[in-house]
């Protein structure tokens, strides 16, 4: 079965309810750093022609925040084919193992189209299923990127390799409605 014919399960009422509760749990508007906020702010005025590279620092940045040393991960670029792109992975060290955990796919804003998010899609499933073998845990979470939009993704070594939508398509990943539901997201992640 090829990546793009699988179906992609609906995310778990309870998965929402999270991400409902985290917003509405926050008392005083929590966002992030300055930096992070400025780094999105220049990227908006490249405008939908900017190209991939110039939003991996963003990510790159998101990433640590909610994935940080202090926690015990580490966030790792690889370059699979001369060339390409690299991919980037929140790594949990464990066992003698570097054991991925969350796969990351970035498209520039000019593919914000129903086809460029199934093309992300599509490619998530490639790397989550290309990750099992590496990895301890049972759990491999895809971010899917077309320019600041975002969503994720996950899949189970049990679960038959079947895609599940954790949150579906969000408009602006640096936002602070943003910022809560990552928390959501971070907390399953740091709990699976």
């Amino acid at each position: 079965m090829t990546p793009s014919s699988k179906a992609i399960q609906l995310p778990p009422a309870d998965l929402e309810d999270r991400c409902r509760k985290a917003e509405e749990d926050t008392v005083t508007t929590m966002s992030y750093l300055a930096v992070i906020q400025s780094e999105a702010r220049y990227i908006i005025s490249l405008g939908p022609k900017a190209t991939q590279d110039k939003f991996r620092g963003l990510y790159t940045a998101i990433l640590s925040h909610w994935f940080p040393v202090s926690r015990g991960y580490i966030v790792s670029r690889q370059v699979f084919v001369p060339g390409e792109y690299p991919e980037y992975f929140v790594i949990r060290p464990a066992g003698g193992f570097r054991n991925p955990i969350f796969v990351f796919k970035l498209k520039r804003p000019s593919e914000w189209t129903a086809a460029g998010q199934q093309m992300v899609m599509d490619e998530l499933v490639d790397l989550m299923e290309g990750r099992f073998e590496f990895t301890q845990y049972n759990t491999i979470y895809g971010l899917g990127c077309i320019g600041l939009h975002w969503m994720v993704c996950r899949m189970q070594r049990s679960g038959g390799h079947q895609p599940s939508l954790v949150l579906d398509w969000q408009d602006d990943i640096a936002s602070d409605a943003s910022y809560s539901k990552f928390g959501a997201i971070a907390e399953l992640v740091y709990t699976d």
